[in-house]
């Protein structure tokens, strides 16, 4: 396999935990047209939890974080450790298709202004229906994934998203470099989502390309704890994006009768706190703000040195906008009129 590698690429693969699932994956990546460069990021509680894995695929490479810290931060150390021109970054429960990869870097090399590639992603129960093909916003700033339960006919064409889902797709190191990596205080919903409105602030675009294949093994969880999660960082969003006040939004969007609501609400506002606490300490009192590592972040005395080797936590701020921001910003808007028409296709198909 090593002769077949394409050192351009380098595959982020950040694990949970071992098992068949995850052998799956990789053998559908090792059989593609074209291999990258595997990392996994080992966030496995269980020690020796993939000992089969390195033994059955010698040229992955396995880092292990000691812990589970969270998808984002697992993603963002991937990057820091990347030395390739491009990242590809999956979930374990994905099977890309044999040309998946191959297709994302080929619609990648032919427009230098994107900053990531969108692959196709099929449904678990039904592979002529899509899971998801790219985040989007409509003009009340409800995100949404395109084409989710839609048949995959609908899905057949090219079209510039917002942003780039982290389950299946390609980002431009280069492009990175400019934008910045994930926000690692959206946990484990929506880090994906500000990342993509970021780089097209920034005059990026991100691309979806149905040509570039995969499908979901099983699909991905939804529970409270995860629902609470998606409704915090929401408000969490909102308020770094100037996009309204974030609590009266979610009201309308949301029932407040629904279980861990408040709860996730709270979330939500503590994230704005810290955010603001840290911008208060950058401007306004000229401090330097030291992101603190994991173990310092959790309270935690750790005693493997694999952990405290780990990359200190990557806060995003707010940005306050400027007067050049503004057609930017009004490009944004019209994002999102006609990502409100493209939420409503979504509704009917």
């Amino acid at each position: 396999m090593d002769n077949h590698i394409n050192h351009n690429c380098t595959l982020i693969l950040p694990v949970r935990k071992g098992g068949a699932q995850l052998r799956k994956c990789l053998k559908a990546i090792t059989a593609g047209t074209v291999v990258p460069e595997i990392v996994i990021m080992d966030c496995t509680s269980e020690k020796g939890a993939l000992d089969q894995i390195r033994n059955s695929f010698p040229s992955v490479r396995v880092f292990d974080m000691g812990m589970n810290p969270g998808r984002a931060h697992a993603v963002n150390t991937g990057i820091h450790i990347t030395k390739t021109p491009y990242v590809c970054v999956l979930a374990p429960r994905i099977l890309v298709g044999r040309h998946c990869i191959e297709r994302m870097l080929a619609a990648m090399e032919k427009n230098k202004n994107l900053m990531s590639v969108q692959a196709k992603i099929l449904a678990s129960e039904d592979p002529e229906r899509i899971s998801g093909a790219g985040w989007n916003l409509s003009a009340d700033a409800a995100s949404f994934v395109r084409g989710q339960g839609a048949k995959a006919f609908h899905y057949r064409k090219r079209a510039m998203v917002l942003a780039a889902q982290l389950d299946a797709c390609l980002f431009r190191m280069e492009a990175l470099e400019t934008v910045g990596i994930l926000d690692e205080r959206f946990y484990s919903r929506l880090e994906d989502l500000d990342l993509g409105y970021r780089g097209c602030m920034a005059g990026f675009d991100n691309l979806y390309e149905p040509s570039a294949v995969c499908r979901e093994m099983e699909s991905e969880r939804s529970s409270d704890f995860y629902r609470q999660m998606e409704i915090g960082n929401q408000i969490y969003f909102r308020y770094k994006h100037g996009l309204g006040d974030p609590g009266k939004a979610l009201r309308s969007l949301l029932h407040r009768k629904d279980p861990g609501y408040e709860t996730a609400v709270q979330r939500g506002a503590m994230l704005c706190f810290q955010a603001e606490m840290e911008m208060m300490e950058r401007t306004e009192l000229a401090m330097t703000v030291t992101k603190q590592t994991l173990p310092e972040e959790f309270c935690m005395e750790v005693k493997d040195e694999a952990v405290r080797k780990v990359f200190p936590l990557y806060l995003g701020e707010r940005s306050e906008a400027s007067p050049a921001d503004i057609p930017d910003l009004l490009k944004m808007r019209l994002r999102m009129a006609v990502g409100t028409a493209d939420r409503i296709r979504n509704l009917l198909r």
